[in-house]
């Protein structure tokens, strides 16, 4: 449900995401059903659905003829579900604080190395946690206290 949260919030159980510092459960309920009762976001998502399914149509029909150039210019879904949040207003903060903690996931999880062979559920809640953190390490303080090693 969380990964589709993103798609389809109107659609999905509050109460039953798993969330993150920085995401109140209750503030998130209450947006969440106040975005479920207006047609104008439900009718937001569900143009986002056909636009995303659209363009895997297009995508497909580009691969099958080898037009590599054409599927480069077609935008990622990635983009057009941020775009679309993007465009909420900031009176839905819990919504968007969460959609873009969920859509931010993954940005390190494409990269693996020989020691890293997959997801788990485990990681991917330590992901959304440090997304939602506040935390901001003092660079200046923990670099002074390395001790700076001299070139041979």
């Amino acid at each position: 449900m969380t990964l589709s949260f993103t798609v389809t919030p109107q659609e999905i159980d509050a109460s039953l995401l798993n969330t993150f510092p920085g995401v109140n459960q209750a503030d998130l309920e209450m947006e969440m059903a106040g975005i479920a009762d207006k047609y104008l976001w439900v009718s937001k998502f569900k143009s986002l659905i056909a636009v995303l399914e659209d363009v895997t149509r297009q995508k497909a029909y580009a691969a099958q003829s080898h037009n590599l150039s054409e599927i480069e210019t077609l935008p990622t879904p990635e983009k057009l579900v941020f775009e679309t949040w993007n465009a909420r207003p900031d009176s839905y903060r819990c919504l968007k604080k969460y959609a873009f903690g969920v859509l931010s996931i993954f940005g390190s999880t494409y990269l693996k190395s020989k020691y890293c062979t997959g997801l788990t559920d485990e990681s991917l809640q330590s992901c959304v946690k440090i997304k939602g953190s506040s935390y901001m390490p003092e660079v200046e303080k923990l670099s002074s206290d390395v001790r700076k090693q001299k070139s041979h």
